[in-house]
C-alpha cells in the first residue's frame, strides 16, 4: 500500500492550506467573522465529501488535516459526513450525547445535528433559535438540549467510521499547529544571547513533538486507505489513528505552552487555542477500547 500523496492530493492539500492561512488563521480562531461559515461553503470545503464529489477517504483526511491545523469549525466535520451518507444540505452541528442532555457544538445557524449515539451514528433535526455559549475551546459553541425524542440513525457503518477518521485528522493538524508554533518560538525567543531552541532541552521536546505528530499522521494515512479499500480491520485501524491523533494533539498542546514559558500560560498568547482544541476533540467519537483490542 502507497502512503505517499499523489501529485493532485498535494496540490489540493497546498491549496487548502494556502487559502485556510490568509482567510481563517488560527490566531483569529476567537473571534472568526460572521461570514466564514459561507466562505467555507463558497470554497467547496462543506461539500467536497458529497458522493458526486468522487473524493476518496485518503485525500479527505489530507484535507482535514490542514483544515485541522488552522482550528476550523468543528461543524465541518458532521457537515461532511452527513453531505456523504445522509444527503443532507447545509449546515450539520455536531451532537455528544451526554446522560441527559445533548450537547451541540458549532450549532448557529445550523438545522440538523448528527453524532455517535453509542455505536450508531445518527441525526435529528435542530428546532427554534439554540442558546448558545463558548465552549472549552473558544472557537466552538456549545448548547444544552433535551435528548431528542426520536433519532434518525445512519444505516451504514462505515458512516460512523467517517466521522472517526475526519476527527482523527483534526487533532493531526492540531498537534501539526502546536509542534510549529513550538518550533518557530523557539527560534524567536533568546535568552543568555541565543535563541532558547538551542538549548538542548528544548530541542528534545521540540523533537519529541515532532515525532509525535509524524507517527499520528502516518497511522491517519493508513486507516484512510483501509476504509477507502474496504478492509475488515479499518475499525481498528481507524480507533488507532484516533488515539494517536488525540494523544499528540494532547502532548503537544502541553509541550507546546512549556515551550512558551512564562507567556504561554496568559490569555494572550495562542498555545492554549490548540490544547483546548485538543481537548474537545477526544470527545468526539473517541477510539473504543474493544476496537484497539478486537485485533
Amino acid at each position: 500500500m502507497d502512503l505517499t500523496p499523489n501529485d493532485e492530493q498535494i496540490a489540493l492539500q497546498t491549496a487548502t492550506a494556502d487559502w485556510c492561512r490568509d482567510h481563517m488563521p488560527l490566531a483569529g480562531a476567537r473571534s472568526r467573522s460572521a461570514g466564514l461559515w459561507q466562505q467555507l461553503h463558497a470554497m467547496g470545503w462543506t461539500g467536497m465529501t458529497a458522493p458526486e464529489m468522487g473524493l476518496d477517504h485518503a485525500t479527505e483526511a489530507l484535507l482535514f488535516a490542514e483544515l485541522g491545523r488552522f482550528l476550523a469549525p468543528v461543524a465541518l466535520l458532521s457537515t461532511a459526513v452527513a453531505a456523504r451518507w445522509t444527503g443532507a444540505a447545509g449546515k450539520t452541528a455536531l451532537a455528544l450525547p451526554a446522560q441527559e442532555d445533548v450537547r451541540i457544538l458549532d450549532g448557529v445557524e445550523a438545522s440538523r445535528a448528527l453524532g455517535a449515539f453509542g455505536d450508531v451514528l445518527a441525526g435529528f433535526p435542530l428546532d427554534g433559535q439554540l442558546s448558545s455559549m463558548f465552549s472549552l475551546d473558544q472557537s466552538t459553541t456549545l448548547a444544552r438540549i433535551a435528548r431528542p425524542a426520536a433519532i434518525e440513525p445512519v444505516d451504514d457503518p462505515h458512516a460512523l467510521l467517517h466521522l472517526q477518521l475526519l476527527t482523527a485528522a483534526y487533532a493531526v493538524g492540531c498537534a501539526d499547529a502546536a509542534r510549529d508554533m513550538a518550533a518557530d518560538y523557539a527560534k524567536l525567543r533568546e535568552q543568555f544571547d541565543r535563541p532558547i531552541g538551542w538549548f538542548q532541552a528544548l530541542k528534545h521536546l521540540c523533537s519529541d513533538m515532532a515525532v509525535r505528530a509524524a507517527v499520528a499522521r502516518s497511522q491517519l494515512y493508513y486507516a484512510a486507505c483501509t476504509l477507502d479499500a474496504d478492509d475488515r480491520d479499518a475499525a481498528f485501524h481507524i480507533a488507532a489513528a484516533k488515539r494517536l491523533a488525540d494523544q499528540a494533539a494532547l502532548d503537544n498542546g502541553r509541550a507546546n505552552i512549556q515551550v512558551h514559558g512564562g507567556i504561554g500560560m496568559t490569555d494572550e498568547a495562542h498555545p492554549h487555542l490548540c490544547l483546548k482544541r485538543a481537548h474537545l476533540l477526544q470527545f468526539i467519537v473517541p477510539a473504543d477500547m474493544a476496537a484497539l483490542l478486537a485485533a
